[in-house]
C-alpha cells in the first residue's frame, strides 16, 4: 500500500513537472528577459501538496524539461531558482500548520517567488544574459500579480472537497 502512495506521488509530481514545461512554452508574454506565465503554479502546487523535497525536484525537472522543449540553454542559476520556488513553498506551507489556509498559502507562494524568482532567477538572468537591472525590476510587480492569481487558484482548488479527496489518494498532506 505504501509503495502505491509513493508511486502515485511520483507520477503526480511528474505530471506537475510536465505542466510546468507546457506552461513555460505557452506563456502569455515571452521575451528574452521577461516571461508572463503560470509556469511556477505546478511547482508551487507540488511543494504545497507533497512537501519541500518534491517541490524542489519538480521545479528543477520542470525547468530542465522546459529548456529542452523550448530550445533554451540550461542556466543552472535559473534552474536553482525554479527549484527553490517549489522547495521553499513546501517548507513554509509544512511548517506553518497552525495558521489558517489563506495565510499559509500567501506565505508559501510569496516567499517562494521572492527568493526563487525575484532574487535567484533575476541574478541568473542578469549574469547569463546581461539584462540591465532596471529592466529586471519589472519582475517584482509581475510576480506579485502572478502570486495573487496563484493564491486564488489554490484557494479554489483546496476548498474543493472532490479535489482534496483525490489528493489524499495520491499521498498529499493538506
Amino acid at each position: 500500500m505504501k509503495l502505491n502512495k509513493h508511486l502515485s506521488t511520483l507520477v503526480f509530481c511528474a505530471l506537475l513537472a510536465a505542466m510546468t514545461m507546457i506552461f513555460k512554452r505557452f506563456a502569455v508574454v515571452n521575451l528574452d528577459w521577461f516571461r508572463l506565465s503560470l509556469e511556477n503554479t505546478p511547482i508551487l502546487l507540488s511543494g504545497i501538496l507533497f512537501g519541500p523535497v518534491a517541490g524542489f525536484v519538480t521545479g528543477a525537472v520542470g525547468d530542465i524539461l522546459g529548456c529542452f522543449y523550448c530550445g533554451f540553454g540550461i542556466n543552472p542559476v535559473i534552474t536553482l531558482g525554479m527549484a527553490l520556488v517549489g522547495g521553499l513553498s513546501g517548507l513554509l506551507f509544512r511548517f506553518t500548520p497552525k495558521l489558517p489556509l489563506l495565510p499559509r498559502l500567501i506565505c508559501a507562494v510569496y516567499v517562494g517567488h521572492i527568493v526563487g524568482n525575484m532574487i535567484v532567477k533575476t541574478i541568473g538572468i542578469y549574469w547569463w544574459y546581461g539584462t540591465p537591472l532596471p529592466t529586471l525590476a519589472l519582475r517584482i510587480p509581475t510576480y506579485l500579480i502572478i502570486g495573487a492569481a496563484e493564491i486564488a487558484i489554490f484557494c479554489v482548488l483546496l476548498k474543493s472537497r472532490a479535489f482534496v479527496r483525490q489528493l489524499h489518494k495520491v499521498g498529499a498532506k493538506i
